[in-house]
């Protein structure tokens, strides 16, 4: 039983209006092509009469080739059934072609007079009729599966990239709690005082990981204020020796950037900085957002006896640039390097 709901009403309007549009203009290209005796609107007037017996044969060939000739198109290996059927159809509306127009049309329209059923002239500019019609559809038709092609494979590529994406923030997120756990427990092992208001911290940073990084872009005012819990939570496991310079400058808080982007860098300036040195760590990290261009840098206090880490080293650096290569395509800038006595990490990146 047809279901009315599952029929695409779109599709068939678009359909009737196709063949709406080409009944008339087929009609007034035939007075053109084969000229015309008298009054143009007359002349139009019958070849639109004429037009109207043929078209349901022409519509008869055009769907048979889209829906059965054309499956077969896309199975190389029956090419040469697909040729035959193809030539079998074509002939068989030549001759329906004929027969309406002999039989019907030239009866109820001219008086009794047939057009010549095996005439050659006749027969030719039948097939040059019924040709034109197929091909005019199939273009349009051929034209609407490239761009459902093209949609397919954009829509497979997002699929790929969103999953992608949801595979390296789904690595971010553990290393970053890990690397914010083990702070805690340093401080748990020194007995410290200061191991309650790390709890709290962690806490307020663990919400914001798990809650507001759900998102795929987030303001950029956020991402800074969970930099600055971090930093506040670094501060209670290192004493004095340690000394951080935070500076932000910020024109539009409001602009969204992905979260968790700039963080791994700061962690890695601890990491490397604080937790692999004895001496006086500085770290210095600036922050500046204008006219929707991000610029952001960290730098840290390195041993000069023992070399700076590579930028492939983990998962923070190099998941951030790949990242960055999905989210950010041609819009951003990453350098990491040594500096003089410091590791420099410098992220330049176009907001929009």
């Amino acid at each position: 039983m047809l279901n009315w709901n599952e029929l695409h009403w779109n599709r068939i309007g678009l359909h009737v209006l196709f063949w709406a549009v080409y009944l008339p203009l087929n009609a007034l290209l035939s007075d053109i092509l084969f000229g015309y005796e008298g009054d143009l609107e007359r002349a139009f007037g019958q070849a639109l009469v004429a037009e109207s017996f043929s078209l349901p044969v022409k519509i008869a060939l055009t769907y048979f080739v889209f829906y059965q000739v054309i499956p077969l198109y896309m199975e190389r290996s029956k090419l040469s059934k697909l040729l035959g059927i193809l030539l079998l159809a074509f002939v068989v509306c030549m001759i329906l072609y004929r027969l309406v127009m002999d039989y019907l049309y030239a009866p109820l329209y001219l008086h009794g007079q047939t057009m010549g059923f095996w005439d050659a002239k006749t027969l030719l500019l039948t097939a040059f009729d019924c040709f034109i019609t197929l091909a005019a559809a199939c273009s349009i038709k051929f034209v609407r599966l490239q761009f459902e092609s093209l949609e397919i494979e954009q829509q497979l590529i997002r699929e790929k990239l969103e999953s992608e994406l949801s595979f390296l923030r789904a690595q971010t997120n553990p290393h970053f709690l890990f690397n914010t756990l083990n702070n805690l427990y340093a401080l748990a092992r020194k007995k410290s005082d200061l191991t309650a208001d790390a709890v709290m911290m962690l806490s307020k940073i663990m919400r914001f990981v798990l809650y507001e990084c759900r998102a795929p872009r987030i303001p950029v005012e956020s991402e800074a204020q969970v930099i600055q819990d971090y930093i506040a939570l670094e501060k209670l496991r290192y004493n004095d020796r340690l000394t951080v310079d935070y500076q932000e400058n910020i024109d539009e808080p409001g602009v969204l950037i992905t979260p968790l982007l700039m963080l791994p860098f700061v962690e890695n300036s601890f990491k490397h900085g604080a937790g692999a040195m004895t001496g006086a760590v500085e770290i210095l990290i600036h922050l500046e957002l204008k006219a929707h261009q991000l610029v952001f840098s960290v730098k840290n206090t390195i041993d000069w006896e023992t070399p700076p880490p590579p930028s492939s080293e983990g998962i923070g650096l190099p998941n951030v640039q790949r990242q960055l290569d999905l989210l950010y395509p041609g819009k951003h800038h990453l350098e990491a390097g040594k500096k003089g006595a410091y590791f420099v990490v410098e992220l330049k990146v176009t907001l929009s």
